[in-house]
């Protein structure tokens, strides 16, 4: 199982570019530094902080959390890519944001920003079983096709209302004229001059 796992590039680990200037920048120590165990420094410091309860922690994870996808999406869209991965990110993060409207509820799950950052991060990694793909198609989207019915719109129900309320309308309108002595009279090109010449009959006094 763990050949098939995809093997984790550091170049395209999200915010690579930034680790990738903190190892341009970093010291000599004595020992081989590569972009990976930057990476790896980075996200495991960011565990740390979070996991300790650190003041900021919300914050850290939120501007992570958020920077990253949103350059992504803005990329997706200017290039005219496929951006059903973000799509799922958002919808996942939405979910997050709903969670924290309750304060005690996070309040009572242990290092609930670890476990947040670390789903968010595996969301954001850009290759095959990304955890926004799988967390959406496996979980959320049968979950929300379920409220669809509910929640949205039938557009069957819709179309066929608006061809029923024009036909309602217009059998109306017949229903009025019959009752009235018989279909409206049609107008001809003839009796329209006629009738603006006065050459009309009128009625007999």
């Amino acid at each position: 199982m763990a050949k098939n796992m995809p093997k984790m590039d550091p170049a395209t680990m999200p915010y690579a570019k930034f680790t990738g200037l903190i190892h341009k920048n970093l010291p000599e120590m004595g020992f081989p530094v590569t972009p990976a165990h930057v990476s790896m420094g980075f996200w495991g410091l960011m565990a740390l902080w979070t996991a300790v309860g650190v003041m900021g922690s919300a914050f850290l994870t939120n501007f992570l959390g958020i920077l990253y996808p949103a350059w992504q999406s803005y990329k997706c869209e200017k290039e005219r890519k496929p951006a059903s991965q973000w799509l799922a990110y958002w919808i996942i993060y939405s979910l997050f944001f709903l969670l924290e409207i309750s304060p005690s509820l996070i309040a009572k799950i242990p290092c609930y920003y670890t476990i947040k950052l670390a789903l968010l991060l595996w969301c954001m990694y850009p290759g095959v079983g990304n955890g926004a793909d799988l967390v959406y198609s496996n979980a959320i989207r049968p979950a929300l096709h379920m409220l669809d019915g509910v929640m949205g719109d039938n557009p069957k129900a819709k179309k066929g209302g608006a061809g029923s309320g024009m036909g309602d309308r217009k059998g109306s309108l017949n229903g009025d004229l019959s009752a009235l002595g018989g279909n409206p009279p049609k107008m001809t090109k003839s009796s329209s001059r006629d009738s603006l010449s006065g050459k009309g009959k009128g009625p007999k006094l």
